[in-house]
């Protein structure tokens, strides 16, 4: 039976009210040192990210499929593989992780001032804020634009590091044709042969009209499970959380069978 068959709304729901629930306990009954903020803020942030993510393929059932639901399952999985790698030395690898960002952020405002109409206080008053935001973290003199990989690795040997070749290799790799329009993606979802035969197979444009399909609101939310046990495994609370995703499972399950 397909989703379009039965009403998974209020399931859907459920287990976007029980992600932010996962989340909030693991922050709040995670041990924190207010002299190490930048751990808790860069690991914090990152499973808020997958968090949001995982809520945002739920909510929109119209992009189950081929042609969007990989670009956001490719960036869940970039995300997994940053927190995994992050994880292996928390301390070290959250403070790269910043101030790659820091010299991003720095780069992208120094492009808007030199591009700023002249005579523009809105735009002049925006980008201070925005300097004022970097100025929070690290003064913009002292902060440096790097230009290559904030780890310093490339994401395969993230992975590889992190115990996360085959995850690499069969999710991330994959994914990323979609996410970069390669070939590989285009012959498949986007050019179909001419039904002329005149035209010799040629492959004309052709926009499919897709049905969403669960498998992939289900496979965001297996990352998203991937990255809470990382992080348990990780820290050991010792507390008991349900599994949103679990609990997604069964009420799937339930309804169907229902149904």
């Amino acid at each position: 039976m397909s989703e379009n068959e039965v009403n998974i709304k209020p399931v859907l729901d459920d287990y976007i009210k029980n992600i932010s629930n996962e989340l909030k306990i693991r922050w709040n009954k995670w041990p924190k040192d207010l002299m190490e903020n930048n751990v808790y803020e860069v690991i914090g942030g990152i499973l808020s990210r997958q968090s949001s993510l995982a809520i945002q393929l739920a909510l929109n059932m119209n992009i189950w499929n081929e042609e969007i639901a990989p670009i956001i399952l490719r960036t869940m999985a970039d995300t997994h593989i940053n927190l995994a790698w992050i994880l292996i030395n928390p301390k070290e690898h959250s403070e790269k992780f910043i101030l790659h960002g820091l010299g991003q952020l720095k780069l992208e405002l120094e492009h808007r001032k030199n591009n700023i109409p002249k005579n523009n206080p809105e735009m002049e008053e925006l980008l201070q804020q925005e300097e004022e935001i970097i100025n929070s973290y690290r003064y913009t003199f002292l902060t440096e634009v790097n230009l290559g990989s904030w780890s310093g690795l490339n994401t395969r040997k993230m992975a590889e590091d992190s115990g996360l070749i085959d995850f690499y290799n069969y999710v991330y790799q994959p994914f990323s044709n979609c996410t970069h329009s390669t070939w590989a993606h285009i012959a498949k979802y986007n050019l179909k042969v001419s039904e002329n035969p005149l035209h010799r197979f040629l492959k004309q444009p052709s926009i499919i009209e897709f049905k969403p399909h669960i498998s992939y609101m289900d496979t965001g939310a297996k990352y998203l499970e991937k990255s809470f046990k990382a992080f348990d495994k990780k820290f050991e609370l010792e507390t008991e959380i349900v599994s949103s995703y679990e609990k997604f499972i069964e009420d799937f399950n339930n309804t169907v069978e229902k149904k």
